[in-house]
């Protein structure tokens, strides 16, 4: 049987930019289709809660790109520095995995994809790295264009497109495998379609409609029986002696074994809140020092989780809720998220217990 552990979320330019036609067989044009506003889909796809970007040291998403200039669309921007990790290689993608906390989270934006690749978007005007800029009212073919941005639904062509006017620096990365136009045009142009869309099933974790939820959590749970602990060994059921059982909905439930590191809830959570992540429900942690410091020392050097990493199982009403593989210590000093096997309605019910 192969166990359900949740995966934890922890952890100067060579550019070029020449211009091609557009013509059919460069690219694809796709109906502009109003679906989510920007709120909305800040909010993330998870019953309205709210999104957090990728995590810093861990997560590695992607995103198909394409800037537009009236009827002429840029060859891919490439890199060779990528200082904060946020870039591109001249595939069309762009490659969103932050060293920092600087750069990841709600802090992992177009606009520092842009400052990477070397051109400026703001509002209303685009430059770009090879010279010229672009700005709210200039003509293209005699017609007024304007600055803005095209996000798509969904990772597909066909999905719903909302086209941002407001600060396109400040969009945020919400999930893995999105689509952006990056554009000066006229207000009603249709979006091109960037053609890297059909490369992010090979690089990106599209989770596609999230399964069905089998965490199963006491929303009445008091926060006293909280409690973190390492994993020492995990078998299935039936649990016999000390082994704690999975808290699940349906299906065979594992048993753990507890190690030796135990923390109580208050020693190790300062506060946790429902969020999305990655278009799933998920709960962020805010963790203690104490907390940190400890996972920091199990990654010392010629340790073995080096190479294994180590499993930290959730304990709340006695039984494990969640049991997060941590396979190195995250960039985050403070925030640790919890995804995976959980409703909008069981990712809130956790989050309050856990917060106390």
């Amino acid at each position: 049987m192969s166990v359900r552990c949740v995966v934890a979320v922890l952890l100067l330019l060579g550019l070029v930019a020449s211009a091609c036609s557009v013509t059919p067989d460069d690219v694809v044009i796709t109906p502009l289709r109003g679906g989510r506003t920007s709120a909305d889909m800040a909010s993330g796809d998870a019953g309205g809660l709210p999104a957090v970007g990728p995590a810093p040291g861990s997560s590695h998403w992607h995103a198909a790109y394409v800037v537009r200039i009236c009827d002429d669309v840029l060859a891919p921007f490439d890199s060779d520095a990528d200082p904060l990790g946020i870039h591109s290689h001249a595939d069309g993608l762009i490659h969103v995995h932050p060293f920092f906390e600087e750069s990841g989270f709600e802090e992992a934006t177009l606009g520092l994809f842009a400052d990477a690749m070397g051109f400026g978007l703001a509002t209303g005007e685009l430059t770009l790295p090879g010279g010229g800029t672009w700005r709210d009212g200039d003509l293209c073919n005699g017609v007024p264009g304007r600055v803005y941005v095209d996000r798509w639904a969904d990772p597909e062509p066909d999905s719903a497109v909302e086209r941002i006017f407001a600060n396109p620096d400040d969009i945020r990365f919400a999930a893995d495998g999105e689509l952006y136009q990056i554009a000066f045009a006229p207000l009603d142009a249709p979006p091109v379609v960037p053609p890297s869309w059909q490369l992010l099933p090979q690089v990106s974790n599209l989770l596609g409609p999230a399964a069905d939820p089998w965490v199963r959590v006491n929303a009445d749970a008091d926060a006293a029986t909280v409690s973190l602990w390492t994993v020492a060994g995990v078998s299935a059921g039936p649990c016999t002696g000390d082994q704690i059982e999975e808290s699940v909905l349906y299906g065979e439930a594992s048993c753990f074994e507890r190690g030796d590191d135990v923390f109580s809830g208050t020693e190790a959570i300062a506060s946790a809140r429902a969020v999305s992540f990655n278009r799933q429900p998920a709960v962020e942690l805010t963790i203690t020092p104490a907390f940190r410091n400890f996972i920091v020392s199990q990654f010392a050097p010629n340790s073995p989780a080096i190479e294994t990493g180590i499993v930290i199982a959730v304990e709340v009403d006695g039984g494990v809720v969640t049991a997060p593989l941590l396979t190195r210590p995250s960039a985050s000093e403070t925030r640790l998220v919890l995804a995976g096997g959980l409703s909008v309605d069981s990712a809130s019910d956790l989050a309050r217990v856990l917060a106390g």
